[in-house]
C-alpha cells in the first residue's frame, strides 16, 4: 500500500487527535496483572494496537472493543507467548513484568517492531534479576522465572519500555522496590497512575525516583490513554509544510513542550489547554541544532519530522544529533534526497541544509521515519509516492484521510 501526494495544497481546518499508541499498549500489558475487568477508553484503532489485544487474546485473556473502548478480563491460560504475534512489535515486550509478577514465568520470544537500533533489553532483564528473577536467553526467546521480590535498582539509562515493566514487576512484588533514575515520558506517568487506581503503591509519579510497596492484589479500573504527543506534532508539522492553519485538538500540549516551542518561535501559535493552533505563511531559515534525548527533552519519535521540515527550510542549516537510536538517520536522509534535500550524516549526526523539494518515489523504513516522508511530499512540487507504508499504520489511524479532510491531496493505493 502506497500514498501518493501532490505537494503545494495549503492546509486549513481542525483536526482531533487519537490515544497514544506509546500509552495504549503498557496499558493492555498491565492488564495481565489482574483478572478483574479493565476498560480503557480512547484506545486507537491502529495496527500495533491491534496486535497487542490478539497477542493478549491468543494467552487466554477477554478482549473486545466497541469503538475507542476496549474491555479486558479474565486470566492467562499459558504464559508462553506466540512468535507469530510476539514478533510484530516491539510493544510484545510490554507483557514481561506483568506476566512474570502475576504468574512467575513466562516465555517470550524477542519482539519485533522498526528496524532503528539495537533497542537491546538487557535493563529490563537486568532489573527483573535484581528481583530475584531466573532469566535465561536461548534461541531469540527469553525465559524469566521466579517470585519477584523487593529490591534498589538503578537503571543504567531512563528507558521507556524497561521502566513500565519493572513498575509491573514491582507492583505485586514481595517486599519493597526502590527505582532510580527512570523515565518520566506522560506515557510512563499514565501507567503509574492507571496501577495506583488499581490499588497499587507507588510514590514518586513522574519523578526518576519512585518507590513502590509490593502488593497482593490489583483490581479492574477504567481509565483513559492519553493524548498521542507524536500524532500532535505530525499534524503540526503538516501545516508547516504545506502552509495554511490548522487547529489540533483533543491533545496535551504540556507534553510537547520543547517541539512547540521549537515551532512558536517560528510561526503563529496559540496554545490552549487542550488544542494548538499553528499558522505557517513562510518557511523558516532553520530549526537550529536538536539533540535527542529522554523527556522532557527533544523526542527522538520526533526527529524525523523535524528532519523533514529542515529539508524544505529557507536555505538555513539545521543539525540533528540522534542519541538514542543510532539507525535513525541514515534511511530517511537517502530518501529525502531522492526528493532533493541536501544532508549528510556522519554516525548520529545529519546536517541537513533548506532546499526545494520535488516530488519523487521514497520508502518508509519505520513508523515515524515513514510519517517524515508524508510530511516531505505535502511540501514537495510534483507528485510523491510514499511506499509501503504498512509501517506508518502501525502508530497512526487513517493518516491520509485525516490530512485529505485538511485540504491535502493524498490518496492511498494499493
Amino acid at each position: 500500500m502506497d500514498y501518493i501526494i501532490n505537494g503545494g495544497n495549503r492546509l486549513n481546518g481542525e483536526i482531533a487527535v487519537c490515544g497514544a499508541k506509546n500509552c495504549a499498549l503498557p496499558l493492555l500489558g498491565a492488564s495481565i496483572l489482574t483478572d478483574e475487568e479493565i476498560i480503557l477508553r480512547n484506545c486507537p484503532q491502529i495496527v500495533d494496537v491491534e496486535n497487542m489485544i490478539a497477542l493478549l487474546q491468543s494467552m487466554g485473556k477477554k478482549v473486545k472493543r466497541q469503538g475507542d473502548s476496549v474491555y479486558i478480563s479474565g486470566g492467562l491460560a499459558t504464559t508462553n507467548a506466540p512468535k507469530t504475534l510476539a514478533t510484530l512489535l516491539r510493544g510484545s515486550a510490554l507483557i514481561l513484568g506483568s506476566t512474570v509478577a502475576r504468574y512467575h514465568q513466562i516465555e517470550l520470544p524477542l519482539p519485533g517492531g522498526c528496524a532503528i537500533g539495537s533497542r537491546p533489553m538487557d535493563i529490563h532483564l537486568l532489573g527483573l534479576e535484581a528481583m530475584g528473577v531466573t532469566v535465561v536467553s536461548c534461541d531469540e526467546v527469553i525465559h524469566c522465572n521466579g517470585v519477584p521480590v523487593g529490591t534498589e535498582y538503578n537503571m543504567r539509562f531512563a528507558s521507556v519500555g524497561a521502566t513500565e515493566n519493572l513498575v509491573c514487576a514491582a507492583v505485586l512484588a514481595k517486599g519493597d522496590t526502590v527505582l532510580t533514575n527512570v523515565a518520566t515520558e506522560p506515557e510512563v506517568v499514565a501507567l503509574e497512575e492507571m496501577l495506583v487506581c488499581m490499588g497499587a503503591q507507588i510514590d514518586g509519579l513522574g519523578k526518576t525516583e519512585l518507590y513502590i510497596k509490593g502488593v497482593n492484589s490489583l483490581h479492574g479500573v477504567e481509565f483513559d490513554v492519553i493524548p498521542d504527543r507524536i500524532v500532535t506534532a505530525t499534524y503540526l508539522s503538516a501545516a508547516v509544510a504545506a502552509g495554511g492553519k490548522v487547529t489540533v485538538t483533543d491533545c496535551c500540549p504540556s507534553h510537547l513542550g520543547v517541539f512547540v516551542n521549537m515551532l512558536s518561535t517560528r510561526f503563529k501559535t496559540k496554545v490552549y489547554d487542550n488544542a494548538i493552533t499553528l499558522q505557517a505563511d513562510n518557511q523558516p531559515s532553520d530549526y537550529g541544532k536538536i539533540i535527542t534525548a529522554p523527556y522532557p527533552f527533544f523526542p527522538t519519535d520526533m526527529q524525523s519530522l523535524v528532519m523533514s521540515l529542515a529539508a524544505f527550510s529557507d536555505r538555513g542549516t539545521t543539525v540533528i544529533n540522534e542519541r538514542l537510536f543510532e539507525n535513525r538517520l541514515q534511511h530517511n536522509a537517502n530518501e529525502l534526497s531522492k526528493m532533493g534535500a541536501k544532508i549528510s550524516v556522519d554516525k548520529n549526526k545529519a546536517k541537513i541544509t533548506g532546499s526545494k523539494l520535488y516530488g519523487a518515489k521514497v520508502k518508509t523504513g519505520d513508523l515515524r521515519g515513514g510519517a517524515g516522508l508524508v510530511i516531505a511530499g505535502l511540501n514537495a512540487s510534483g507528485t510523491t509516492v510514499v511506499q509501503d507504508v504498512s509501517h506508518i499504520n502501525r502508530g497512526y489511524f487513517n493518516l491520509a484521510e485525516s490530512l485529505r479532510n485538511l485540504g491535502a491531496d493524498i490518496k492511498v493505493s494499493n
